[in-house]
C-alpha cells in the first residue's frame, strides 16, 4: 500500500483515535500465527508514525470503517463501549436474491471453535434490488464471529462474493467478469465519545 493510499485512508482523527477506512483482503492488524503477516494497523503506523491501539476488528474480506485509539487509556475506554454495545455499527452488503423490505434476524450462532449457542441479532432494511441481487444496509446488535455473513446465509440471501457461506453459482456473473470479492462493508460507526463526550458518525469511504 502506497504511503498515499493509506494517509488518504483516515477519515477522523483527533487526540484520543483515528478512524480510517481498511480496503479488502487485508487483516485489521498483523496475527500471531499466519507468519505475522502486517496488517492494516501496522501499514498505518510505518506511514503515519504514530502508534495505534486496536480496540475492534472487520475481517480481513470486509472493507470499511475501522477505529484505533491513541494510548492505552483511550483504548480502554474504546474497548469498553463496544463491550457495552454503545456502539452503533452499520454495514453494507449485496446479497443473492431479492430480501424483504426489511427484516430482523434473531438466529442463535454457533460460538467460533464451541459448540456453544450464543444469542444474536441482526436488523437490516433493503436500500435497492439489482438484477436479482438486492443491496441492504445492515445493524448487527451484538458482534458474533461472522454474525452478518452467516445471518444472510441462514435466510437464504448469502452474500455475494462469500465462500464461506455462499458459492460462486449463487452470484453468478454479479461481477462481470471482475476479480470476485465478499460484497461487505463495514459502512459507519456511531458512538458517544468517551473523553470529549460529543456524538461521533464516523462513515467510511465507499468502495462499492
Amino acid at each position: 500500500m502506497s504511503q498515499k493510499s493509506t494517509k488518504s485512508s483516515v477519515i477522523y482523527r483527533d487526540a484520543y483515535l483515528l478512524a480510517a477506512s481498511k480496503p479488502h483482503g487485508i487483516a485489521t492488524y498483523r496475527e500471531s500465527r499466519g507468519g505475522g503477516v502486517p496488517g492494516f494497523k501496522e501499514q498505518l503506523e510505518e506511514k503515519l508514525n504514530q502508534r495505534l491501539f486496536p480496540v475492534h476488528r472487520i475481517d480481513a474480506d470486509t472493507s470499511g470503517i475501522v477505529l484505533f485509539a491513541l494510548d492505552s487509556r483511550a483504548a480502554a475506554a474504546l474497548i469498553r463501549l463496544f463491550k457495552e454495545h454503545k456502539v452503533k455499527k452499520t454495514y453494507l452488503a449485496w446479497c443473492v436474491g431479492e430480501t424483504l423490505a426489511k427484516g430482523s434476524i434473531k438466529q442463535t450462532l454457533k460460538k467460533n471453535k464451541s459448540d456453544l449457542m450464543e444469542s444474536a441479532r441482526t436488523d437490516y432494511e433493503r436500500i435497492k434490488n439489482w438484477h436479482g441481487f438486492s443491496l441492504v444496509r445492515a445493524h448487527p446488535f451484538t458482534g458474533r464471529f461472522h454474525q452478518i455473513r452467516r445471518h444472510f446465509h441462514g435466510i437464504g440471501h448469502a452474500l455475494v462474493g462469500d465462500p464461506l457461506y455462499g458459492s460462486k453459482e449463487l452470484w453468478g456473473d454479479f461481477f462481470k467478469g471482475a476479480d470476485s470479492r465478499l460484497m461487505l462493508q463495514a459502512e459507519s460507526l456511531e458512538f458517544f465519545h468517551p473523553f470529549t463526550r460529543n456524538k461521533l458518525s464516523l462513515k467510511s469511504k465507499d468502495e462499492f
